[in-house]
C-alpha cells in the first residue's frame, strides 16, 4: 500500500470510530508534529498549505495500523488531512451528545 492509501484507509477509521477518548488521544499525537511543521514553513517565509484532498479508502484501516500510520512521517497536507477528518468526527460524536 501507498502512504496516500495507508492514509485514507486510516481516515475511514478515524471516521467511522466512536470512542471519543482515542480521537483525542490521537489529535494529542499529532498536534507536535503539525507546530513544528508550521514552524518550519514559517521560518522559510513560506505560506503553510492547504490540507491535501484525500478520500476515506473503502475498508477502513484495523485500529492499530490506523494509529501506526500517525507515527509515520506525513507530509503536511497529509497530516492537516489526517487531523481535519478526526476533528470533525470528534465534532460530531460530541453534537450527538446535545
Amino acid at each position: 500500500m501507498t502512504q496516500e492509501q495507508d492514509i485514507a484507509s486510516a481516515i475511514a477509521f478515524f471516521q467511522q470510530s466512536s470512542d471519543k477518548a482515542m480521537l483525542q488521544e490521537a489529535l494529542r499525537t499529532l498536534r507536535p508534529k503539525a507546530a513544528a511543521a508550521v514552524r518550519r514553513y514559517q521560518e522559510r517565509g513560506q505560506q503553510v498549505p492547504p490540507p491535501q484532498e484525500l478520500t476515506p479508502a473503502p475498508e477502513p484501516a484495523s485500529k492499530q495500523e490506523a494509529l501506526r500510520t500517525l507515527g509515520k512521517d506525513l507530509e503536511f497536507g497529509q497530516l492537516q488531512a489526517i487531523t481535519r477528518s478526526i476533528g470533525q468526527r470528534l465534532e460530531s460524536l460530541m453534537a450527538a451528545e446535545t
